[in-house]
């Protein structure tokens, strides 16, 4: 058997149009030679017992013999100040900060670190102030998420290192304030030759890539450095300042500016903030601190093995780098998408890679509790899961939780991807291409565009189409894309939404910080974690994380249905419904002879489950709107979300609960547009069941083949 870890790596850019190079980025633990070849997937679906992978060699971009070395990963966020311009201080140096520590460690943590000063947490939790090899602390543990301000000083007159402490809301029985000083026996240290590191300790420079160790867990706020007790000389930093970009401004011009690594967390409450506001946007001096992490990771800054340039009449879509050498075949995924290039294709498929990249190296089968209890049934486990959950370098994805238990609100693509790709990780990835095998199995022609597209170029990149197909579960969505899909609908455009659980959740993207993708769970919605009071506002932009149905954009206003329950017990089925019998309906159903759909298909023997929408024009489901089908017997694996229902009761299962279902939407637009929802996550991964010959595969045809038709709808009178 071939590993699949034997060699990671990834494509940077992640997605590029047939104009464009993407590098190659490779890793092994011992060095290798390998061969590259470039395929494009038509299915991803590897398990013998699916409905067949096929990936389509390309005769351009390969490879007979790569180098391959170990290329190290900096995990841990951190701020660094990179000047030869720093002072040396003459009689006295004070380091001072607010901290709010977030995690007890048996490593040392440092919050500060410039050349041989350090500011640090040691594994006892005791703050301790080193100079060369001096040091001095304070007598009694750090309480974790409490406010302190500390101050660290050099004395060079008298040859002192100091240490003091206040805690800003005093606790009985812990010292509110306390300070320490020892006797230092030189001060010739004091010429700094490495740069001034927040959050993490300065290790080594690497091909041009510092490295660091040590790294703090908690915020940091309003650092300041005093020289020579000297106005003019001293240097601050105001955190609360450009919260939506990736550097902090001194106050010295920008001779000191921190340059913040790995995306620590910001528009982080401070410590006065006081629940007053729940927004940076509102107060940002109330929003002041930095969180940083041991294992924030948005860049893993690899040197490129090999360059991938697309010909230009390369096909729209899903792409592979297959790396073999004896042993190994891992699979590198990358996007050739058609952007705004023009095509005579008339059907655009719409890559979810907001979604990819919100559950990307996901650990969630092993650090949440509720998987088995979702699943009802013991956990399997890929290759590429094992390990990933002991390469914890390889960064989270936004279902996880920092090991200081906060919640992970940047992702990045920049890094090996394990579970967005061919494998056994039969979610997302794997189940969309399910719906590319479909189209070319029924010789549909289509372009392939992702949603990084869609959220730069808006409404451009899917007017001159005259169907839009999303995937099996679009779940994040920026405003950008809402906006840019909406309009696309509102000016005539035909939209086949074959999926569950969509348009769900807000994200946001920032050309600040490239292939990075934002996310902030709310107080709402089915999550893994929750975000810190004052927290759920995105630092991209400035908007309300969280669900959009909490600020009036449910799923059912711009698809008809919304996220309704998970179901991953057991899929079950759609029975027509008696209004889909009339002339606006009846071609979704043409040549079926049966009212039943879907009694089958690769996840759980059904098109019917995983996670499934319902229609309610409380909502916003369209006037107009038309509930063709509806699913049966969910039963009591189907679980009601948690915005859903506000008090607690027995009744929240299928069994008990008419709300638990999943309604097959389709709802006409003025201007000759048109919406179908299929509202169920499984229902792609039905469409090739039998090697096609199915009723879920021929709603599917039937609904594109008139949507393809330019004829105006028939309405009923």
């Amino acid at each position: 058997m071939e590993s699949s870890t034997g060699i990671i790596g990834y494509c940077q850019p992640h997605e590029i149009s047939t104009d464009q190079t993407t590098g190659l980025k490779l890793s092994t633990e011992t060095p290798k030679i390998c061969s590259v070849e470039i395929m494009r997937v038509v299915c991803a679906d590897i398990d013998p017992n699916g409905p067949g992978q096929q990936f389509e060699l390309q005769n351009w971009g390969a490879q007979k013999h790569v180098d391959v070395s170990k290329q190290d990963i900096n995990l841990g966020s951190y701020g660094i100040v990179e000047t030869s311009l720093f002072p040396i201080p003459e009689s006295q140096i004070s380091i001072e900060m607010y901290i709010w520590p977030t995690k007890s460690s048996d490593n040392t943590q440092s919050i500060f670190n410039w050349g041989e000063l350090n500011l640090v947490i040691n594994p006892n939790n005791i703050l301790t102030f080193c100079f060369d090899d001096s040091e001095v602390c304070i007598n009694q543990p750090l309480l974790l998420r409490n406010w302190y301000f500390i101050r660290g000083t050099v004395d060079i007159t008298t040859k002192a290192i100091s240490i003091e402490m206040q805690m800003l809301k005093p606790i009985t029985g812990h010292l509110s304030s306390c300070n320490s000083t020892s006797v230092i026996s030189s001060t010739k240290s004091l010429i700094f030759k490495t740069p001034m590191i927040f959050g993490a300790k300065f290790k080594r420079l690497n091909k041009e890539q510092n490295f660091t160790c040590d790294h703090f867990n908690g915020k940091i706020e309003a650092p300041v450095i005093v020289i020579d007790n000297d106005p003019a000389a001293t240097i601050s930093w105001d955190f609360s300042k450009e919260i939506n970009k990736p550097s902090v401004f001194s106050n010295q011009g920008n001779r000191f500016d921190i340059e913040l690594i790995n995306c620590p967390l910001r528009g982080a409450t401070g410590y006065n903030w006081n629940g007053s506001v729940d927004s940076w946007t509102e107060n940002p001096d109330l929003y002041g601190a930095i969180h940083f992490h041991d294992d924030d990771i948005t860049d893993c800054k690899w040197q490129t093995n090999l360059k991938i340039s697309p010909p230009k009449n390369t096909q729209s879509g899903y792409y592979i780098a297959r790396v073999r050498t004896k042993g190994i075949l891992s699979d590198i995924p990358f996007f050739v998408t058609q952007r705004l290039k023009k095509s005579n294709k008339k059907i655009l498929f719409l890559a979810p890679t907001a979604t990819y990249k919100a559950y990307a190296n996901t650990h969630v089968k092993f650090d949440s509790h509720n998987t088995e209890n979702l699943f009802e049934a013991p956990i399997s486990l890929s290759e590429d899961e094992l390990y990933l959950n002991k390469h914890r370098e390889l960064g989270l994805s936004n279902y996880d939780t920092h090991s200081d238990e906060s919640g992970v609100v940047y992702v990045s693509e920049r890094r090996p991807i394990l579970n967005n790709r061919p494998g056994l990780y039969t979610f997302n990835y794997i189940n969309d291409t399910h719906i590319i095998k479909w189209l070319e199995k029924k010789g549909y022609d289509y372009e392939v565009v992702t949603d990084e597209d869609l959220h730069n170029f808006g409404y451009d990149v899917l007017k001159n189409y005259s169907v839009v197909i999303t995937a099996s579960h679009p779940e994040y969505y920026s405003t950008q894309m809402w906006d840019a899909l909406s309009k696309y609908q509102n000016n005539g455009g035909r939209h086949m939404y074959l999926g569950g659980n969509g348009f769900y959740w807000r994200i946001a993207f920032s050309d600040h910080y490239p292939g990075v993708m934002e996310h902030r769970r709310g107080v709402s919605g089915v999550r893994t974690w929750e975000g810190e009071p004052g927290e759920h506002h995105l630092s991209f932009t400035g908007e309300p994380g969280g669900l959009w149905r909490t600020y009036g954009r449910a799923p059912q206003s711009l698809v008809g249905n919304g996220f309704s329950s998970t179901l991953f017990v057991k899929s079950t089925w759609f029975r027509r419904s008696t209004a889909s019998y009339s002339k606006e309906t009846d071609f979704i159903f043409k040549d079926l002879s049966t009212d039943i759909i879907g009694d089958f298909g690769y996840r759980g023997g059904g098109c019917v489950g995983l996670e499934i929408d319902r229609w309610d024009r409380d909502l916003g489901s369209p006037e107009n709107s038309i509930v063709v089908a509806t699913s049966e017997y969910v039963g009591a694996g189907g679980l009601l979300t948690g915005e859903e229902f506000i008090t607690t009761t027995r009744a929240l299962d299928g069994v008990q609960n008419g709300r638990v279902r999943a309604d097959m939407v389709f709802f006409t637009i003025p201007n000759g547009g048109a919406v179908w929802s299929t509202g169920s996550i499984a229902w792609a991964t039905s469409l090739l069941w039998a090697g096609t010959d199915n009723s879920v595969s021929k709603v599917t045809q039937n609904v594109l083949d008139r949507f393809l038709d330019e004829t105006e709808f028939e309405i009923d009178e």
